[in-house]
């Protein structure tokens, strides 16, 4: 059961406070560790078979080790999704998150940073696996680091929601193996709604995609956080609360 007051209480960094305590941050972080170097090793074999151009022989040799070193990690697995788990640090993770889940290799990943503005950034390359067309970034994943990223505004809030709608416009091509900065925030608040804007810029600052979304916390999840109050909440200007939204 979650504690109210403590679920409530966001970090700095848009995660929130997990309820459950860490009984062994020391080994925990050590796992940790492991887990993030297993993935990004995994990273770097996916970029690799993108690009190799070894002979027929060789591709066959490393299909059979990674085939053995598969079922070592099988032998001890969990089925299904990893959905939340709290990290060494006590804080509520998503570590098979596709965009930024440190367990996932397919992540980019991308590490976002944020402020209690609602504020978000992110500085990304990504590379060959990520291709639409020739040399350019695949628009669903344009689209899907915008999401990410313009999904973090609502966190920053303390108000984590689902994307209702994500409306992305295609201004250039994006470029593969390029510097990128991708930046979110917020246009407004309604109740449990953050409606927010966000855009994608390349290395000569140009803006190679926008965004407009619209985040929405679940019924499910209100009662664990607090309701939201003030101007950036809805709030008339002569202090009458804003209509409670009826559509979730």
């Amino acid at each position: 059961m979650f504690n109210r007051e403590r679920t409530r209480r966001h970090m700095t960094d848009g995660a929130f406070a997990s309820p459950f305590p860490v009984e062994d941050p020391v080994a925990l972080a050590a796992l940790e560790v492991a887990q993030s170097g297993l993935a990004a090793a995994v990273r770097a074999l996916a970029d690799a078979t993108v690009r190799t151009r070894v002979a027929a022989p060789d591709l066959a040799a490393v299909a059979e080790q990674v085939e053995t070193l598969t079922a070592r990690l099988l032998a001890e697995a969990q089925e299904g999704p990893l959905g939340l788990e709290t990290d060494s640090a006590g804080r509520l993770r998503d570590h098979g998150n596709a965009m930024v889940g440190m367990r996932n290799p397919i992540a980019p990943p991308l590490v976002v940073t944020g402020d209690e503005s609602g504020s978000t950034s992110c500085a990304l390359t990504l590379g060959a696996g990520y291709e639409g067309p020739p040399g350019y970034v695949h628009g669903g994943i344009v689209a899907a680091v915008l999401d990410q990223v313009l999904g973090s505004v609502p966190a920053h809030l303390g108000l984590p929601g689902m994307t209702a709608y994500l409306n992305t416009t295609y201004r250039r091509p994006t470029p593969l193996g390029a510097p990128l900065h991708c930046r979110g925030w917020v246009e407004r608040v309604d109740g449990w709604k953050v409606h927010a804007r966000g855009e994608i810029r390349d290395a000569q600052d140009l803006v190679t995609a926008e965004a407009e979304a619209l985040f929405v916390v679940p019924r499910w999840a209100r009662e664990h956080l607090d309701r939201p109050t003030g101007d950036a909440a809805g709030t008339a200007p002569g202090g009458e609360a804003a209509q409670e939204p009826s559509a979730s």
